[in-house]
């Protein structure tokens, strides 16, 4: 995949030394595509002074009030993190991520926190993956514009090297959210989902898709699937709503034969 096909994504930036010395990096490693979510930038003028000869890549950037709008067409987002848990998913390593990135059939996101807190567990669990850059323990948090940089290097190198593999596609961000979206309505609806635990049951079985990387296809089947679940669910003995399709299941304009 082309370099201008991968973002680099700064949620929520504090500092616009950090957003123009992560331009600049870009620039180094031919990267272009800057795309800055709600930033919280008190004077955005300076950082153009730290961009360095990448000025037009700062004014250039995207504008997204959130995360979910700024990945929603890419096929992977990585969420760039130093923390573990067993809610957030397993973690890969930086040169792993990249790889994939540099043999992905279409757009990618590299996603980076703010400066004061990082990512939050829900933005997290937004991405495809969870990235981590191996640091020692005994002081492991980069600058924002470091990990910018570090990230670029990487991915440049993975450009470079790695043979271009014929990947097959894989469904946009906003697809595989709406999926997951429809088939937690289903599993409530047949009582396979707890409603004060589903969100932990639902992490669990996107992180199992999202290493599937589902295609647009796959999509549509596993849709198929939930509209059916769903439409199980609503005609069990004394449910309300007896035979009444769902509001996913109306969104998803999915037929009943839609894995064709």
């Amino acid at each position: 995949m082309p370099l201008d096909q991968v973002r680099i994504v700064l949620v929520r930036p504090e500092e616009p030394g950090n957003v123009g010395a992560a331009a600049r990096a870009m620039k180094n490693f031919g990267l272009r595509h800057l795309v800055l979510v709600d930033p919280r930038l008190a004077r955005p003028e300076k950082a153009y002074s730290f961009a360095h000869g990448a000025e037009e890549i700062v004014e250039a950037a995207d504008l997204e009030p959130d995360l979910a709008r700024a990945i929603a067409s890419t096929h992977l987002a990585f969420a760039t993190t130093r923390r573990r848990g067993r809610h957030r998913g397993e973690v890969r390593l930086l040169r792993e991520g990249a790889a994939e990135t540099a043999s992905a059939a279409g757009p990618a996101a590299w996603v980076f926190g703010p400066e004061s807190a990082g990512l939050s567990a829900a933005e997290v669990a937004l991405c495809s993956d969870r990235v981590l850059i191996p640091t020692a323990p005994a002081h492991p948090s980069l600058n924002l514009a470091q990990a910018v940089v570090v990230c670029a290097y990487e991915l440049h190198l993975a450009h470079l090297s790695v043979p271009r593999v014929l990947a097959s596609s894989t469904a946009p961000v906003a697809e595989r959210d709406a999926l997951y979206a429809h088939l937690e309505e289903a599993l409530l609806a047949v009582d396979f989902l707890n409603p004060e635990n589903a969100r932990a049951r639902m992490g669990q079985l996107r992180r199992l898709l999202e290493r599937a990387r589902p295609s647009p296809r796959e999509v549509r089947l596993l849709r198929g699937v939930a509209r059916q679940v769903d439409w199980a669910g609503s005609n069990l003995p004394g449910r309300p709503g007896k035979g009444k399709r769902s509001q996913a299941a109306r969104r998803s304009g999915v037929r009943r034969d839609s894995s064709s």
